[in-house]
């Protein structure tokens, strides 16, 4: 008989060496709300802090926001394609210490903001 070794199975240490093998979008995006205990785990260990959107997709983006705890993020990575408008998603971010735009090559491009 052979053993069976499902996902939920898997002890936190390695679920979390897992997770950081893959960007934060992907965590957010694969793993938040699928069940309680994955929530808590991201939740724990950092992944709401240190935020990177700027490859997320506008639906991804849409669905992540929502579920987004924005008083923790501390740092955040956009592209500057889409950073006007997802700037304008964001209410307020007080915790927020890095703005990292992807694609901003000169000060014209950051007077977009």
């Amino acid at each position: 008989m052979a053993l069976v070794t499902r996902f939920d199975d898997l002890p936190d240490l390695v679920l979390i060496e897992f997770f950081s093998y893959l960007s934060s979008i992907d965590v957010l995006w694969g793993f938040t709300h699928l069940n309680h205990r994955l929530t808590m785990l991201i939740t724990e260990r950092d992944f709401f802090y240190h935020i990177n959107l700027s490859l997320a997709r506008r639906h991804q983006f849409n669905t992540i926001l929502r579920c987004l705890p924005l008083n923790d993020i501390q740092s955040l990575r956009i592209d500057s394609d889409a950073s006007p408008l997802q700037l304008t998603c964001w209410p307020y971010l007080p915790r927020l210490k890095i703005l990292s735009i992807i694609g901003a090559y000169n000060h014209n491009d950051l007077l977009l903001f």
